[in-house]
């Protein structure tokens, strides 16, 4: 079945979550469980994805006794992820999650960050469906 959008571009991006590289680590593991996120792309002053910071990175800094008032993203960053634009077609963004073993896809346009797509949003693309929030469910989208 061939995808109903052909690039990350045509998908409406809701997560714009990021953070920055000294942003408090405390602050940013309130963010990810104010929205139900497991993990946000890092961007250096120049808007640069220079890293990720994920829910087992800022876990992994608790056990080891890192205090996450006084603990900055920079130092608990895992490596960058991938970094897709708006002209990538949907098979090569599921190719590199795929292996990558990806939750999800920072993605640019014209050099900035625009926001970052799930596999959720990906399938959703795929099949053509979106949420209809009026409703609260599913809607095929036409066209």
């Amino acid at each position: 079945m061939k995808p109903h959008f052909r690039t990350v571009g045509e998908i409406i991006i809701t997560n714009t979550l990021f953070a920055m590289e000294e942003s408090p680590a405390y602050a940013v593991a309130m963010r990810l469980l104010s929205k139900s996120f497991q993990g946000l792309p890092v961007l250096d002053p120049s808007g640069n994805i220079v890293g990720k910071v994920t829910e087992i990175n800022l876990l992994k800094a608790l056990k080891s006794g890192k205090n996450l008032h006084k603990t900055m993203v920079r130092e608990i960053m895992a490596e960058a992820p991938p970094v897709v634009d708006t002209e990538t077609p949907l098979e090569r963004a599921v190719e590199i999650m795929e292996a990558n073993q990806l939750v999800r896809l920072p993605v640019m346009k014209d050099g900035r960050f625009i926001g970052s797509v799930s596999r959720h949003d990906l399938l959703r693309a795929w099949l053509g469906v979106w949420m209809d929030h009026e409703k609260g469910s599913y809607a095929e989208v036409i066209g």
